[in-house]
């Protein structure tokens, strides 16, 4: 049996981070790989031993590098071990993040560095670039790890909907994506537009496949599931990157008019808004979004992985998106595919003229998330093989 080594951003208090690192992970189990993540430490971790080797693609200013130390090695070193002693919320986030995996991930060893990770000695058959921004020229660390460097000469490469986050990769950091791009024996993305950034550095022809998360089926993610105790039974769920008086309108309309609660999952346990008729629910970790979601009778989103949990679970929903936000292209590629362009409104529109209830039949649906995710895995099998 081939064994495979994902890199991806993992272990970072994120919903869709954690969850596509899984699915990830699971789905090449399911198809019949010893797969692993390689447990690289993402650089926001407060633990990150930064390096000469980790220096961004793009020099930091003396600002922007006080302000990298402040941040991620000051404030998020303080959030972790004092926060958590003064507000239980924190705590119990943290406790069922970190369980989320210790359950159903199957993790290398952690690498805390840079030098750390390339002076290891690896016996993966294959390196797979995961999901997520891990191409994105503007983090505050190198991503030279995430086009798998360190992986031994004439190892097997590929990625699996890998992302830029940007739209067009600038002039001087273009020959140094060529240079590693052009080592990968197959390449797929999670944005179209990434397929033309691809074709444009390299000239190869990169595929666009589904997000890890929808790769696994609604009877594969309810197995991971957690029920979160003390909710209602019936309710609005929001979930938001961004905060936006128009979601939490439409949100608070649809629950009156159904006679119904709202909740709110948040994407932190601590320093977060109250908004009057919104229940917070601080302390969820990925096992109880998936629950919550499952639970919901209408989800409100402006989250990609909001977007497509409800697709993927049946969940009726609605995504509204800035106005001022010109890049949506992931969550209107998956809705294009599934026939749900109509779901997405801008929050520059009337919430209370919005016509929320129109059905959507989940059946047909269901047909062409399969039909995505036979296509997605049948990438992997052939670039695997």
């Amino acid at each position: 049996m081939k064994k495979i080594g994902v890199i991806t951003i993992e272990q970072v208090g994120n919903y869709g981070a954690e969850l596509q690192c899984y699915a990830t992970q699971k789905v090449l189990q399911n198809i019949g790989y010893d797969a692993e993540v390689i447990d690289y430490c993402y650089y926001k971790d407060y633990r990150y031993k930064d390096s000469n080797m980790s220096e961004p693609f793009v020099p930091m200013t003396l600002r922007e590098r006080l302000s990298y130390v402040i941040k991620y090695r000051i404030v998020n070193r303080l959030i972790d071990n004092v926060l958590f002693l003064f507000n239980s919320n924190v705590a119990r986030r943290n406790k069922r993040f970190s369980a989320f995996h210790i359950e159903n991930t199957k993790m290398s060893k952690r690498y805390m560095s840079m030098p750390e990770l390339y002076e290891a000695k690896m016996d993966y058959d294959v390196f797979v670039t995961g999901s997520d921004q891990v191409w994105n020229p503007s983090a505050q660390s190198s991503i030279e790890p995430y086009f798998l460097t360190f992986a031994p000469e004439g190892a097997k490469k590929i990625s699996y909907a890998a992302s830029f986050g940007v739209s067009e990769i600038g002039l001087n950091l273009q020959e140094r994506y060529k240079k590693y791009l052009s080592k990968y024996d197959y390449i797929s993305v999670r944005e179209r537009n990434a397929c033309d950034i691809v074709k444009q550095l390299v000239d190869k022809d990169a595929e666009w496949v589904l997000d890890p998360t929808l790769l696994l089926n609604k009877d594969e993610w309810l197995k991971v599931a957690k029920q979160y105790v003390n909710i209602p039974e019936r309710y609005v769920l929001v979930y938001t990157l961004f905060d936006s008086p128009a979601i939490f309108n439409l949100a608070k309309r649809i629950a009156h008019e159904k006679g119904i609660s709202v909740l709110r999952i948040t994407k932190r346990a601590y320093f977060v808004n109250k908004i009057d008729g919104v229940r917070n629910i601080l302390d969820a970790g990925p096992a109880e979004f998936v629950s919550i979601i499952t639970g919901a009778d209408y989800v409100v989103t402006d989250s990609f992985h909001g977007t497509a949990f409800s697709v993927n679970l049946g969940i009726t929903f609605s995504v509204v998106v800035s106005s001022k936000k010109q890049n949506n292209s992931r969550m209107e590629s998956l809705l294009n595919v599934v026939g749900l362009g109509e779901r997405m409104i801008t929050d520059d529109r009337d919430m209370d003229s919005v016509e929320y209830e129109a059905p959507i039949d989940f059946k047909v649906v269901g047909q062409r998330v399969e039909a995505a995710r036979n296509k997605s895995i049948d990438f992997l099998k052939k670039a695997l093989c």
